[in-house]
């Protein structure tokens, strides 16, 4: 992992399979390499990390200042070096890239944390960004805040219309506890009942390199 500043507006996520014959070993070797030859030299990233999921895949979990920043070191990184190497290793049918704008103003991002949970989904009739932002305060003030295991959340604008719920959590059992408690709790259920059930992926990821 590499953090070079804290507060961010922009996220990439892209998960990944690495090829058959690449050892984990290999893979967390060029990412390492990716971050301190050619990312540490990008101004507007604010952090980067590898992680892994349950269902084998991996995703590269990146902030920036903004998405101008964001777009520049995606095309630099097809001069690089080291970035090319780390993306030969994967599985480029398997890459599945979203960029998203993060729904809250200055947002910072945690010096430590372990795991990432991380929901896309489309909002049903009864909902839009405005009310899906105050959803999303009211959980974090009445609900997520009184965990010590929560480090960072935030609601992200992947495109029109498809939205993502983001934590940065301590450690990966009390996140998704955390998670599974939503439907238990008053305070979630606006979040909840807004969100068009069909559409929601939700998927959990802890942090190797």
């Amino acid at each position: 992992m590499i953090k070079q500043s804290t507060t961010a507006s922009v996220m990439e996520f892209t998960s990944f399979r690495k090829k058959e014959d690449i050892t984990e070993e290999a893979l967390i070797a060029a990412v390492l390499d990716f971050e301190s030859s050619f990312l540490s030299k990008q101004e507007g990233l604010v952090l980067d990390c590898l992680v892994k999921g349950n269902s084998g895949k991996y995703a590269n979990v990146m902030f920036a200042k903004d998405m101008a920043s964001l777009k520049q070191i995606e095309q630099q990184a097809h001069s690089d070096k080291a970035a090319q190497h780390f993306f030969e290793l994967l599985d480029i049918d398997s890459v599945d890239m979203a960029f998203q704008a993060i729904l809250k103003e200055a947002f910072e991002t945690p010096d430590h944390f372990s795991c990432v949970e991380y929901g896309t989904f489309s909002l049903n009739n009864s909902g839009d960004t405005d009310s899906l932002i105050k959803a999303s305060e009211d959980i974090e003030d009445q609900y997520l805040d009184r965990f010590d295991n929560t480090k960072a959340h935030f609601m992200g604008k992947v495109e029109e219309g498809r939205y993502s719920e983001v934590t940065l959590g301590r450690t990966l059992g009390k996140t998704k506890q955390i998670c599974e408690g939503y439907r238990q709790e008053h305070i979630c259920q606006p979040l909840l009942n807004m969100i068009d059930t069909q559409s929601m992926e939700l998927s959990f990821w802890y942090l190797i390199a």
